[in-house]
Formats: C-alpha cells, structure tokens, sequence
C-alpha cells in the first residue's frame, strides 16, 4: 500500500482528483456498454422472432382485447407506423436521459424499436420505387 503521508497535500489532492475522473469515466463507460449492449440484445431479438415467423405461421391464441390492438395497428398505414414507431423510440431516449429506464433496457427497447423502423423504411423504400417503376 502507498504511503500517503510522505506525499505534498497538492499531489494528494491531484491523486484523488484523477482517481475520481477515472471512475467517472468508467461509470459513463459502463452506461454505454449497458446501452449498446441492449440495442445489440434487441436486434437480435427481433431478428430471432422474425425467423420463428418462418416457421411459425399461425400464432397462438391471444386475448381479445390484445388482438384488437393488433388489429388496429395493422390498419394503419405505413407512414403512421413509422411515426408511431419514431415517437417511441424519442420517448424510450427521454426516459433514458431522464433516469427514469435504466440504460440496459432502454438499449434493448431502442433495439427492437430501431430493428422494426428499419424494416419499414426498407419496406417502405421498395413500394415507391415499384410504383416508379409501374409509372414509367
């Protein structure tokens, strides 16, 4: 163990002070592996369930009032499924910053959010060039 008592009072408090950026580094650190790693845990769950569907065509049975909320989102267009989407995904991040979602399941959220956005773009992308294409 050091010896702090033969050491000036400046260097001491120089030592404390970068001991405590060091672990003000590291949490801020950890905070973004928390998050990055639940994005990463949220893509490869909607990648997962995305293949079960393959396999998997008929669900099973849900409450009526889960279908009706399936079904209503279903109706919607395409453009309000992406702003619905966009909007949860800002909200999932005000939640983050605000402290109120721990940043892991926050991350994971942004995850599935960002995995199923991108979907629709994509999707969304390949309707307008083939109704380019009929156009022309």
């Amino acid at each position: 163990m050091l010896n702090y008592e033969k050491l000036s009072r400046s260097t001491r408090t120089r030592t404390a002070m970068l001991l405590l950026l060091l672990f003000m580094v590291l949490a801020v650190a950890d905070l973004f592996i928390s998050f990055f790693g639940g994005v990463v845990l949220g893509l490869l769950l909607v990648q997962f369930e995305m293949e079960v569907q393959r396999f998997f065509r008929h669900s099973a049975g849900r409450s009526p009032s889960v279908a009706r909320l399936l079904k209503a989102y279903a109706d919607l267009g395409l453009e309000r499924k992406l702003q619905l989407k966009a909007g949860l995904q800002v909200l999932v991040f005000i939640l983050i910053l605000a402290d109120v979602l721990d940043s892991f399941w926050g991350g994971m959220i942004s995850g599935v959010l960002l995995a199923l956005l991108a979907d629709d773009l994509i999707r969304y992308q390949r309707r307008k060039r083939k109704i380019t294409i009929k156009k022309n």
